[in-house]
């Protein structure tokens, strides 16, 4: 149980999400397979995988819960190759044409006598609710997955969630590369996203490069602002950094992975409690030097200087 990426949410209404309220209220849209002639079916399922175990599952603090998409997986190809034969069959045996209306009434019928043979895809999202911060974490940056959880989550626990979204933090980020200055918890990594916001499609990738080297300070001298940024967070996790507050490619070093690992555990369980323990106490400590780099009051140019001072 350990988070590649994240986004991070706000719960205004926190005194309502205890562990016992909440499964109450996720229960009412428990995950049931897909029926036959449906192409798919979303609902929570419990995040720990053992026989009738509860919808949520509490660590220190920290509620865990899983959502469960169940897809059935039709290739577009199979569908036009069963649509092209039904066509010729049809010109062949009435010696007519086949209307465009008719070719769409047709696709949906071969779709639905498909859909019962189709093998299914399972995707579970893992969050967790840090009731001491009033944050909801979400272990997925995919933007359709992010609206798939946040669509169903307000529909059964609450509409009061809001993703932390801070604006300008490009700005912020990039004057970090051109002072090379930046909030002593962190370092700079050899890699980040830079963008030219007057010219969107004009996209540099940097990898294994030296950041404060020339060429990439000509970059910015030239317009270009960073998007992502390969950072280090006390030695301890290595992460990408987006402007959207994002949080992704995270990597845990050995120390760590190796404090779960002392922890005795006799079951998977255990062991499992023991790796979300560790991993939740991290991100919390991660998440709380994030937010203070960037004051959420201050301008642009005020949090720049605030930031290397």
């Amino acid at each position: 149980m350990w988070f590649k990426q994240f986004q991070l949410f706000e719960l205004t209404d926190l005194e309502t999400h205890t562990a016992t309220q909440l499964e109450e209220k996720l229960e009412s849209l428990a995950f049931t397979s897909c029926l036959p002639s449906l192409p798919s079916s979303i609902g929570w399922v419990a995040p720990i995988e053992v026989e009738n175990a509860p919808l949520v599952h509490t660590v220190n603090g920290y509620i865990l819960f899983c959502l469960q998409v169940e897809e059935k997986i039709l290739p577009a190809t199979v569908i036009r190759q069963e649509l092209q034969e039904k066509i010729k069959a049809i010109e062949l045996t009435e010696d007519r044409r086949v209307r465009s209306k008719e070719k769409l009434s047709m696709k949906d019928e071969i779709t639905l006598t498909l859909l019962p043979r189709a093998f299914s895809k399972f995707t579970r999202l893992y969050a967790y609710i840090d009731t001491k911060n009033k944050w909801l974490v979400l272990g997925t940056t995919n933007a359709s997955k992010t609206e798939q959880f946040v669509a169903l989550f307000k529909r059964c626990a609450s509409e009061n969630i809001r993703l932390y979204d801070l604006k300008k933090l490009s700005p912020i980020m990039t004057h970090w590369l051109k002072s090379q200055n930046y909030p002593k918890e962190f370092s700079i990594e050899k890699s980040c996203v830079l963008q030219d916001p007057q010219q969107q499609k004009r996209v540099i990738r940097c990898q294994q490069q030296n950041l404060f080297a020339g060429s990439i300070q000509e970059l910015i001298k030239d317009g270009c602002e960073v998007k992502q940024l390969a950072m280090c967070w006390q030695d301890r996790v290595n992460f990408v950094f987006a402007d959207d507050f994002s949080v992704r490619s995270i990597q845990y070093q050995d120390e760590i992975l190796t404090q779960a690992k002392d922890i005795e555990s006799e079951t998977r369980e255990q062991q499992m409690d023991a790796d979300f323990f560790i991993m939740t106490e991290t991100l919390c400590g991660l998440l709380k030097d994030l937010i203070n780099m960037f004051p959420q009051t201050a301008s642009v140019k005020e949090s720049a200087e605030v930031l290397v001072a």
